[in-house]
């Protein structure tokens, strides 16, 4: 259902990421960020983003701002709910009037997290689930993205984002400043993603999808929506518990478990290590004492 996400990039390596060609230009180009007021929200990277926390988003510039081009700019992740089911967001009082006004928006992360049920109800295990990546790639080394390589003329030649469909609002905070907020859309699970939850965010696996979802002047509400399908494009991997709970924010959260290095048994490794060294010295003493006598 993506109640959690991963979004622990720098905000320069976003607006590379995201890049894309205009339909009258031949090179790439990167969306500008823009930092809106939010009442003092910033975006603050993490690989455990939780429902109220602050995330990059990619909007219209033009529906936005007035500017002629996307943007990336902050906000608040949770319209109340947090997620959208795609079957109501057309009735629904909360959702319907946003999406008729055009505010339509990308979500954008590294990956999301979900919690499979296993051995029965209570036991559950979360996964780390992110877009399929070039061969070598490790979605969760930041030096990957951080280090890899943009030009005006083939842009981005990192690893690829995860780009989800979503709502945005504006609203009043009691200090009387706009807020921006946002909702990812989703829908029942695909076949394949079935086996993890029966609920999948609304994935935009291509430029064409995430030019259209924006383009909220040429492409109609009724139109964006009809679009949106459960995807198969999705690859995962069990990640350790520690992602539980939303007040973790190590750097481990979405490492498969078989990569997280166990720091006790590391601890108890060096110090049965340093034991046997100190014993082996002792050891050799007493042999030399014996010689001597």
């Amino acid at each position: 259902m993506c109640g959690r996400t991963a979004c622990n990039l720098k905000c320069e390596t976003y607006c590379k990421a995201t890049s894309y060609k205009d339909l009258k230009d031949t090179l790439y180009r990167q969306p500008e960020w823009h930092n809106e007021m939010n009442d003092n929200f910033e975006f603050k990277q993490s690989n455990n983003i939780a429902p109220t926390d602050v995330t990059p988003i990619l909007v219209s510039g033009e529906e936005f701002v007035g500017y002629p081009s996307r943007i990336l700019t902050p906000m608040v992740w949770g319209m109340i709910p947090p997620g959208i089911r795609i079957e109501n967001v057309t009735t629904s009082k909360l959702y319907s009037e946003p999406l008729t006004k055009g505010r339509r928006c990308i979500i954008v992360c590294e990956g999301f997290y979900e919690w499979k049920t296993t051995e029965g109800p209570g036991k559950k295990k979360p996964y780390f689930i992110y877009m399929p990546q070039k061969n070598g790639v490790s979605i969760y080394d930041t030096n990957a993205w951080e280090s890899a390589q943009w030009s005006e003329q083939y842009g981005w030649c990192g690893p690829s984002l995860l780009q989800l469909a979503g709502i945005y609002n504006k609203w009043k905070s009691s200090n009387g400043e706009d807020v921006y907020s946002y909702s990812v859309i989703t829908m029942e699970s695909s076949k394949t993603f079935s086996q993890l939850h029966h609920r999948i965010p609304a994935v935009l696996e291509n430029e064409q999808l995430i030019e259209d979802w924006l383009d909220t002047r040429r492409v109609s509400a009724s139109q964006a929506i009809s679009m949106l399908r459960p995807t198969d494009n999705l690859t995962w991997y069990e990640v350790s518990s520690t992602v539980n709970n939303s007040r973790n924010k190590s750097v481990d959260c979405n490492k498969p478990i078989s990569k997280i290095v166990n720091k006790s048994s590391t601890f108890m490794t060096s110090w049965l290590s340093g034991k046997n060294k100190k014993s082996d010295n002792n050891d050799n003493d007493q042999m030399r004492k014996k010689a001597k006598n």
